[in-house]
C-alpha cells in the first residue's frame, strides 16, 4: 500500500474520532446515524471466544469440532491480542472443565505475526507473545475455520493488567499517572504512543491478513476514575501530561480536579473506617461534587477520550475494509452501575460500531451484582446496606431480581438478558447488530464460594431463548471456550438449532 493511501485512511479514522470528541465535549444532540457501506454481518451470528492456549492444548480441529458440532458456532472469535491469559486452575468447589489442560502459564501480547511498519509511530513495537512458540493463531486457525463455513474474527482485548508492563518493552511508559503522580498498570488513551499502537494493530490485522480475517471484535474493560473508585480501584487516574493538556484545552482546572479526587478518596477511606460525617456519607459526597464539579468533568474527559479512541479505530477500519464488521465488547459493569451506564450511551455508540457484544452473564451475574452492591454500600451509599437500598436500585436499573441475600445462589434471571437486549436494540435503532453474551460457566469473581449459581443446560437454554426472544441479531457464547463444560456447550447448540429451525418454519 502506498504512503498516500495509508495517510488517507489514517486521516479518515482521525476525522471520525475528532467528530465524536467534539460532539461529546459540546454535549451536542447525538448526530444522526452515519451513512455506511453495508457490512457482511452473518445472519443469526453465533460466536465464541477462544483463548490462544486452547488451540495449542487441545488441537485446532478438536476445538473446531467441539464449538461447531456441540455449540452450533458459526463465527470464531480468536484472541489475536490479550492483556494476559492463564490456563485454568480450580476455583474453590467449582470443577475444572472436562477438556483442555490446567496450569499456571501466563501470557500476554499478540498471538500473530505482524509487520513492524505499522508501528513506526509508537514506542510499542515488540509485543509478540512467544509462550506458545511460533504459533500464529490467524495462519493456523482461519483457513480451517473457513473450510467448515465458519467466519473468523480477530478478538483484540485491551484490558489493563500488570502482565504487559513486564513483558512488552516501553509499555509502562504509556501507563496512566494517578493523582499522586505515580505510574499505574493501566495504559492511557490520551498517550499518542498508545493510540498509535492500537491503530497499528488494526492496520496489521486488516492489511496483513486481508483474506483470513472477516471482522474485528475490539474490547477494553476500562472505566474512568470516578467509576473505578466505586468499583474498587481506589486511586484515581489519569493525570499524565497528555490528560492535563487536554483538560486545560477544555477549560478544566487540573489542580481543582486533583484536589477534588483526593478529598473523594479521603471520604471513601473514612467510610471504610466507619467514620461517618456529621451530615452522613451521601450528603458529604454530594457536597464534594458541588464544591468540585471538576470531579465529574475529569470523569467525562476520561470517558470521552476512551470513546474517541474507539471511534478513531472504527473509522480507520472502515477506511481499510468498509464491508468487514468492526464492533465492540461492552463489559458487564454497564448493566450494574447506573453511573457507568450513563456514560455508555447507545445513541452515541451506534455512530461508530457495526455490532456490540453485551456482557449479559446472568448465571454469574448474581454474585457479581452482589459484589457491586457491596461497593456502593461502602462508598456513595454508605448510609445504607445493600438490602436496604436494593428496591430503589432495581427501580432505577429496571430489574426484578432476587433479594440481596439470594443473589449469589440464584443468579440473575433470563429476563435480565432479555431486558438488556431490548434496551440495546432500542438505543441503536437498527443501526448496529446486538449480540448478547450467553453465560456458559462464566466465573463469578468470588473465589472459593460454593454458594454461587452454577451453569446448567437449563440456564443456557433459558438465556438463549430470552436473547432471541428479545430480538437479538446473534449471540456470543461466553465467556471463554476454555471455561465451558461440554454438556453446557452442547445445550447451547441444541437450543440454537431449535430456535433457527423455528425461524425458518
Amino acid at each position: 500500500m502506498s504512503s498516500f493511501d495509508r495517510r488517507e485512511f489514517l486521516r479518515l479514522g482521525a476525522a471520525c474520532g475528532a467528530f465524536f470528541s467534539q460532539a461529546a465535549a459540546a454535549q451536542a444532540v447525538p448526530a444522526p446515524p452515519v451513512s455506511r457501506v453495508p457490512v457482511k454481518n452473518r445472519k443469526d451470528l453465533v460466536g465464541i471466544q477462544v483463548r490462544g492456549f486452547s488451540w495449542v492444548d487441545e488441537g485446532i480441529e478438536a476445538v473446531l469440532d467441539n464449538i461447531q458440532e456441540k455449540g452450533g458456532v458459526n463465527t470464531v472469535w480468536a484472541y489475536t491480542f490479550s492483556y494476559g491469559e492463564q490456563r485454568l486452575e480450580k476455583n474453590g468447589s467449582i470443577p475444572l472443565p472436562d477438556h483442555g489442560k490446567p496450569g499456571n502459564t501466563i501470557a500476554g501480547g499478540a498471538f500473530y505475526d505482524y509487520d513492524r511498519r505499522y508501528f513506526q509511530n509508537t514506542i510499542l513495537k515488540d509485543f509478540r507473545c512467544n509462550v506458545y512458540g511460533d504459533f500464529n493463531v490467524i495462519e493456523a486457525v482461519a483457513s480451517k475455520a473457513k473450510a467448515r463455513g465458519m467466519s473468523f474474527f480477530a478478538w483484540d482485548l485491551n484490558n489493563a493488567g500488570p502482565t504487559l508492563n513486564d513483558t512488552i518493552p516501553n509499555y509502562a511508559e504509556v501507563s496512566e499517572v494517578d493523582v499522586y503522580g505515580r505510574r499505574t498498570n493501566r495504559p492511557c488513551f490520551n498517550h499518542p504512543d498508545y493510540r498509535a499502537f492500537l491503530s497499528g494493530k488494526v492496520e496489521s490485522l486488516l492489511l496483513g491478513y486481508p483474506s483470513e480475517i472477516d471482522g474485528i471484535a475490539w474490547g477494553s474493560e476500562r472505566m474512568g476514575p470516578f467509576d473505578n473508585m466505586i468499583g474498587g480501584v481506589t486511586t484515581p487516574s489519569c493525570f499524565c501530561g497528555f490528560c492535563q493538556a487536554k483538560a486545560q484545552s477544555l477549560g478544566i482546572s487540573v489542580a481543582r480536579a486533583q484536589a477534588g479526587y483526593r478529598e473523594l478518596e479521603q471520604l471513601f477511606q473514612a467510610a471504610a473506617r466507619n467514620q461517618r460525617p456529621n451530615d452522613g456519607y451521601f450528603i458529604a459526597f454530594w457536597r464534594l461534587l458541588l464544591r468540585y464539579p471538576e470531579i465529574l468533568s475529569w470523569e467525562s474527559l476520561w470517558t470521552d477520550s476512551f470513546q474517541e479512541v474507539q471511534a478513531h479505530l472504527y473509522g480507520m477500519a472502515k477506511a481499510i475494509a468498509p464491508a468487514k464488521p468492526f464492533g465492540f465488547h461492552l463489559m458487564q459493569s454497564m448493566t450494574f452501575s447506573p453511573f457507568y451506564r450513563a456514560e455508555e450511551d447507545y445513541t452515541k455508540r451506534r455512530n461508530f460500531a457495526d455490532f456490540l457484544k453485551l456482557a449479559t452473564y446472568n448465571t454469574a451475574g448474581g454474585a457479581r451484582m452482589a459484589k457491586y452492591l457491596e461497593r456502593l454500600s461502602a462508598t456513595v451509599f454508605r448510609d445504607a446496606t445493600p438490602p436496604e437500598f436494593l428496591e430503589f436500585y432495581y427501580k432505577i436499573m429496571g430489574y426484578n431480581e432476587a433479594p440481596y441475600d439470594q443473589l449469589a445462589s440464584t443468579g440473575l434471571s433470563a429476563d435480565y438478558v432479555a431486558r438488556q437486549t431490548r434496551q440495546a436494540l432500542e438505543g441503536v435503532a437498527g443501526e448496529v447488530q446486538i449480540y448478547p453474551g450467553i453465560d456458559i460457566n462464566v466465573p463469578t469473581l468470588l473465589k472459593g464460594d460454593a454458594a454461587v449459581k452454577e451453569t446448567t443446560p437449563a440456564t443456557v437454554r433459558a438465556s438463549l431463548e430470552a436473547a432471541f426472544g428479545a430480538g437479538a441479531d446473534g449471540v456470543i457464547l461466553a465467556r471463554e471456550y476454555a471455561e465451558m463444560q461440554l454438556a453446557n456447550l452442547s445445550a447451547a447448540g441444541d437450543t440454537l438449532r431449535e430456535i433457527f429451525a423455528q425461524k425458518k418454519s
